[in-house]
């Protein structure tokens, strides 16, 4: 026969249980964002055949691509002092990891090319261990490509790489090497170190920031 004490017992231990996997469900999803939004652009005109590096005419050319408001993510910099992207921003997916680089096209400009290499990474600071580039999101990896009709815009290119342990804290990002042209020499570069959730969304890092609580005025 159960007794009373019994049962309240096994209440008591259910209510543990549900709040022990509410907690761990809220812990869970603030270690995780959401994929960046990323819309298809549109292609104006496809890479020439004969791709040569040197001619810029035979780069393929897009429009349409995905923009954001300024002022989002940070410039990373390299072990030399240099910034070779643009604001950055991480987002830790389960499935994935996407580096989002977002670039101020000025008010003069009306075109602008781009490039992101294979072999490129993200370096588990700590371990040395590399998450390399899977994708360069709608984009080419390797060739040159322009972009047009974004004068005065903030535009995002996306490059996609594996899914990020929860045990990587901190992160360097490193740009491989490739052949050189003019005004673009070519050499590789690693970013200092960067905690990792230095570089996640805003929004979900004030997720994570308890709000102080305000004490009770007392006269």
């Amino acid at each position: 026969m159960i007794t009373k004490e019994y049962k309240y017992l096994l209440i008591l231990a259910a209510l543990v249980m549900l709040i022990g996997c509410h907690t761990a469900k809220s812990a869970l999803s603030s270690d995780y964002d959401e994929r960046p939004e990323n819309k298809q652009p549109v292609l104006e005109r496809p890479a020439w055949p004969n791709y040569d590096l040197h001619n810029d005419r035979s780069f393929a050319a897009f429009s349409h691509v995905q923009t954001v408001p300024k002022g989002e993510g940070i410039y990373v910099q390299n072990e030399d002092g240099s910034i070779g992207h643009g604001r950055t921003t991480l987002y830790r997916c389960k499935d994935a990891t996407y580096l989002c680089f977002d670039w101020d096209v000025p008010n003069d400009q009306d075109w602008w090319f781009f490039r992101e290499n294979s072999g490129s990474a993200i370096i588990d600071a700590d371990t040395g261990d590399r998450y390399v580039v899977q994708s360069h999101i709608h984009f080419p990896l390797d060739q040159c490509f322009w972009i047009y009709g974004h004068k005065n815009e903030t535009i995002r290119l996306i490059c996609k790489y594996p899914p990020l342990p929860l045990s990587v804290k901190r992160v360097q990002i490193y740009s491989a090497s490739s052949e050189a042209r003019q005004w673009m020499s070519g050499d590789g570069s690693v970013s200092k170190a960067y905690d990792l959730d230095d570089l996640r969304p805003k929004a979900k890092k004030q997720d994570k920031e308890q709000p102080k609580k305000q004490g009770r005025i007392i006269r």
